[in-house]
């Protein structure tokens, strides 16, 4: 199992530490708490003026395999989104930040409701294991909120190089646009450090790597490279760009390390992954690192859009 943070107890909490990160990766001091406990907050949480997001928390319990569940789940974030639109405020992004399960199905189904209602918005559901995740990478929030965590196994950095190819956003932590420059390696090499917390020596046996094609449309076509495209790192996959959209399924690529690596207690580890390939479109990737006492998921990375959303029409849970 991937290992994820123990969920806050208290709404409060949960939405302190979601305002501290989404200010994190949007690079940003702007979002801020929405209103006071007692308030009616109109279904607003968290918001930015400055980026025209707004971020609604929910601390919950709810299985939603159940059908039932899940509609009413639906209906109370429905009934938010209302509450938001009817102050006048008109936002490009609404965040629902859950603590539950991802559930792609929720979000397609709203972001069809709000096509068919001629709402630009765009819903993003984040769950939990997302949340976590990206919690990892900024070690402030990590020791503000679970300064005793018991995890044996962090992510320290990740990068993309080259840095003059892959441009971090200045907007997100998480996104990285891709500039076509010529006379420089412009095979993507994801470059991931770990530190291992534990007393005990730990073993890296497997990575799986993991590319999605974003829903997102471009006018006209997108770059040909024109700079230099030669694999020159240790580990070297080939995602099959775009495959997704055929098979309805992430491009996954495997790494077995018939040589375990062995990282000692109390000590850093930096593994760079190169795609044979570079990623000139619309893109999200992760990796799951497979070591012999324990899971850990990198966050979503982004490559040229962070539009979450798959483009799927859902009319019906």
């Amino acid at each position: 199992m991937v290992y994820q943070l123990p969920i806050p107890k208290s709404p409060e909490v949960f939405e302190n530490i979601v305002c501290d990160l989404i200010n994190q990766i949007y690079k940003t001091s702007n979002f801020s708490l929405y209103g006071r406990k007692g308030q009616n907050q109109k279904g607003i949480d968290i918001i930015s003026s400055e980026l025209n997001i707004v971020v609604q928390c929910k601390l919950r319990t709810l299985n939603l395999n159940k059908r039932k569940t899940k509609i009413d789940f639906v209906n109370e974030i429905i009934k938010d989104i209302r509450s938001a639109l009817s102050l006048n405020i008109k936002p490009e992004k609404f965040i629902i930040a859950t603590t539950l399960e991802n559930d792609n199905l929720i979000q397609d189904y709203l972001n069809t409701l709000m096509i068919f209602n001629n709402l630009n918005i765009v819903i993003e559901f984040w769950s939990w294991s997302k949340i976590s995740s990206d919690i990892f990478l900024y070690s402030n929030i990590v020791n503000k909120y679970y300064p005793f965590r018991n995890n044996s196994l962090e992510f320290a950095r990740i990068n993309i190089l080259n840095k003059s190819v892959y441009k971090k956003s200045k907007t997100n932590e998480l996104l990285f646009e891709f500039q076509n420059n010529k006379n420089v390696n412009q095979l993507p090499v994801f470059d991931i450090s770990f530190i291992n917390n534990s007393q005990n020596t730990i073993l890296l046996n497997k990575i799986d790597c993991f590319c999605h094609t974003l829903s997102v449309a471009r006018g006209g076509f997108p770059p040909v490279p024109n700079g230099i495209l030669k694999p020159t790192k240790k580990f070297i996959i080939d995602f099959k760009l775009m495959s997704d959209f055929i098979n309805n399924k992430p491009s996954k690529e495997e790494i077995l390390l018939e040589d375990p690596i062995f990282v000692n207690p109390k000590s850093p580890l930096r593994i760079q992954i190169q795609n044979k390939k570079p990623l000139t479109e619309f893109y999200r990737v992760y990796f799951i690192f497979h070591f012999n006492n324990e899971v850990i998921q990198t966050p979503n990375i982004f490559f040229n859009s962070d539009h979450l959303p798959s483009g799927k029409i859902v009319t019906e849970l």
